[in-house]
């Protein structure tokens, strides 16, 4: 008999101002130092230092960051331990989940909702 597959998905662990989050690793382009020109802003909060972001492309095909403190490494996790949140959890529109990892929580970002330079978003 077969061991059944464990679908994973690589996920990029990173830090702002103390939080942790997460991000689906496939809608990172590159880790890269910060650089104001097309930055999505701090939707998820200020950096600390912000020195470090997270690019990644508009449907315009566009390179826009995501200023982070730090990046902390990329995990394989087990879809089935990721957790969508619900709506009435009141999160963010930019946090689709959450994960525990051991006892620390770590947020889950949609990248692609973080951005304003999307025709169809309004972070007004």
């Amino acid at each position: 008999m077969s061991e059944p597959v464990v679908e994973v998905v690589e996920i990029v662990l990173f830090d702002i101002a103390g939080t942790r989050y997460g991000a689906d690793m496939t809608q990172v382009r590159r880790i890269g130092r910060h650089d104001e020109t097309e930055s999505v802003g701090a939707p998820l909060g200020k950096p600390t230092e912000g020195r470090r972001a997270l690019i990644f492309m508009t449907s315009g095909h566009v390179e826009v960051a995501l200023a982070i403190d730090g990046v902390l490494g990329v995990q394989s996790i087990p879809r089935d331990e990721l957790r969508r949140l619900p709506p009435a959890a009141g999160a963010s529109p930019f946090i689709i989940g959450a994960w525990l990892d051991r006892d620390q929580p770590v947020l889950l970002v949609d990248l692609h909702a973080t951005n304003p330079f999307r025709p169809e978003v309004s972070h007004a």
